[in-house]
């Protein structure tokens, strides 16, 4: 059960969101520049407790370990994930800026890859790591739209 454990709390799509990750992104010339941004913006992600990292909460399809945690507050999903990876938790940070805090309905219609492309990140995304968001995403629109199976 989960109910004790607080919930970990991140920036990524309130303080931190589309508009912002698009200004800090467009300035980082060349993928050095975006990777070294994905990597800062994951230090903004909390450390998970232990007691979240189950086997439940893994995302399959993803090489890397990724769990998520999604909660409903008052129709709003409130979502938080972790990875074993450090480039892993970079791309999720965008993940969360995306979906955090959103509708069933915003999250469903969000083009996740359509947005990815107009960051100038997705030619640079290996075809694994691309699988993996896609799996992520999946996941994420899922558990949304049938929040309590």
């Amino acid at each position: 059960m989960t109910a004790n454990i607080p919930f970990p709390a991140h920036p990524f799509g309130q303080q931190i969101d589309q508009h912002n990750i698009e200004q800090r992104l467009a300035q980082a010339n060349g993928w050095e520049a975006k990777n070294r941004l994905l990597v800062q913006l994951a230090r903004e992600l909390p450390d998970w407790p232990a007691e979240l990292r189950t086997q439940e909460r893994l995302v399959s399809g993803c090489e890397s370990r990724v769990w998520l945690h999604i909660r409903e507050d008052r129709g709003h999903f409130q979502i938080s994930a972790d990875s074993d990876s450090r480039i892993v938790k970079g791309l999720l940070t965008l993940v969360l800026t995306a979906y955090h805090d959103k509708t069933t309905g915003e999250i469903a219609s969000f083009d996740l890859e359509r947005w990815i492309e107009k960051l100038g990140l997705l030619r640079f995304l290996s075809a694994s790591r691309g699988n993996g968001l896609r799996a992520i995403t999946r996941e994420i629109v899922q558990q949304t739209q049938y929040p309590h199976q």
